[in-house]
């Protein structure tokens, strides 16, 4: 291991599940979340010593996260399996009484079926409420097209959540 390797365990324990919950906004399909997640850590652990001094890792573990799910998409792809979030089969939901479980099921669901850079915008804002400067410095766009996503994003959520439930959000 390499000089303050052993701060790495922290590291990974605090941002694994942030970069998970990420993830899960862009992804239905557990096991490529989990192999995004798992190559995002790999990546951060070769880059320890670079990513350590870092006082903010965010915008680098998120944009390597991104980069890593649609590498783990593609070899899906190659491999013949669907990564079209309208073929994956329905997930199999536990019943329970709280509607609010199920509308956020519904939303993760339609966030999914974004245009990628759509989604992408709407997951960094929504779960992790970052700026507009900090949406665009992990997607690598100007911040007048992480606002042109979030619009385009929210108008499509809208529609599609307002035909879902019958009438208006």
């Amino acid at each position: 291991m390499s000089p303050g390797s052993e701060d790495f365990p922290r590291f990974f324990a605090h941002w694994e599940p942030q970069v998970r919950r990420y993830l899960i906004w862009l992804e239905g399909d557990p096991s490529v979340i989990e192999d995004a997640a798992q190559e995002t850590m790999l990546s951060a652990f070769r880059y320890w010593e670079k990513l350590r001094g870092y006082e903010q890792p965010r915008a680098w573990l998120f944009k390597i996260a991104g980069q890593r799910l649609g590498d783990a998409q593609q070899a899906r792809r190659k491999a013949g399996l669907s990564t079209d979030p309208f073929e994956l089969p329905d997930r199999v939901r536990i019943e329970d009484d709280f509607a609010a479980r199920d509308d956020r099921l519904a939303i993760l669901d339609a966030v999914r079926k974004l245009p990628p850079q759509q989604a992408t915008a709407i997951a960094l804002q929504w779960q992790y409420d970052l700026s507009l400067r900090e949406i665009a410095d992990i997607m690598a766009i100007s911040t007048g097209s992480v606002k042109t996503h979030l619009h385009l994003a929210r108008k499509a959520l809208q529609q599609q959540l307002g035909e879902s439930e019958g009438g208006d959000l």
